[in-house]
């Protein structure tokens, strides 16, 4: 119930999460006088237009991004770890008579990057973690689905381990380090470039040494023609990406949980 009702917070703290409260609050008459109706009005618009655009999405996303970046880069890969971990979130799981294959998304690098750490011989596990957070029972859990994509990317399936019953970061690292059995291991974490802070600080304090893995970079410096810094869905929903992550850190910071050292 709290990471459901988590989830529902930072969604309300999203760019359409504001807007629909403030247009609520507008529409409903709740805030009483015209002048403040007509504030949270524009309020409501201007900030939904400013996350759609390309150049604030960029920004956002970006400075996690090279964070992401300096952590792989101050703890390089050793020769050996424990494991190689794979974090959910790259792919829909297969829905019985609809969808027989996993639906890949953006985050599916995370897989292929995964293989190829495999491929150099570092580890001879490969835990993928991701359950469902759907109230479907009929959806077929993350783990699943990243295990027969490992499959066809060369990983043999006596090498994967599934781990399908953690639905947030904090129970990937909980159910991840119970499964493996150690008291410190020691892992190669992979997963998005925007998510690698909150992931290295909740698996290290999870007891892990992580030695990060950064997948799916989305922000590229290159040069863009005019009609690209408009406005657009996509620069949307990497803002609200880049705004879960801040809140997301937010909220381990009030517990004390967040501190990520290079």
């Amino acid at each position: 119930m709290l990471a459901e009702f988590t989830k529902f917070i930072i969604w309300m703290a999203s760019p359409l999460g504001v807007w629909l409260v403030l247009m609520a609050l507008a529409c409903a008459g709740v805030l009483g006088r015209r002048r403040l109706r007509s504030v949270a009005l524009f309020v409501a618009q201007f900030q939904l237009l400013l996350f759609s655009l390309p150049v604030v999405a960029d920004r956002l996303l970006g400075g996690l991004e090279s964070e992401g970046a300096q952590l792989q880069a101050a703890h390089p890969l050793p020769a050996h770890v424990d494991a190689i971990v794979v974090l959910g979130g790259g792919l829909d799981g297969a829905y019985p008579g609809v969808r027989d294959l996993p639906d890949l998304n953006d985050s599916a690098d995370r897989l292929w990057v995964g293989a190829r750490v495999y491929a150099q011989g570092v580890a001879g596990r490969v835990v993928v973690s991701g359950g469902s957070f759907g109230a479907d029972p009929q959806k077929q859990p993350e783990a699943p689905g990243m295990a027969a994509l490992l499959q066809a990317l060369g990983v043999p399936q006596n090498a994967i381990v599934q781990e399908a019953k953690s639905r947030t970061t904090l129970e990937n690292a909980q159910y991840t380090h119970a499964l493996l059995g150690l008291p410190q291991p020691r892992v190669a974490l992979v997963t998005s470039a925007f998510h690698m802070g909150r992931a290295v600080a909740l698996f290290r304090q999870a007891g892990f040494e992580v030695h990060p893995v950064v997948a799916d970079i989305r922000v590229i410096p290159e040069q863009r023609d005019a009609w690209e810094h408009l406005p657009k869905p996509q620069a949307l929903d990497e803002s609200t990406m880049a705004i879960k992550e801040y809140l997301g850190r937010l909220q381990l910071g009030l517990r004390g949980l967040y501190e990520v050292k290079p």
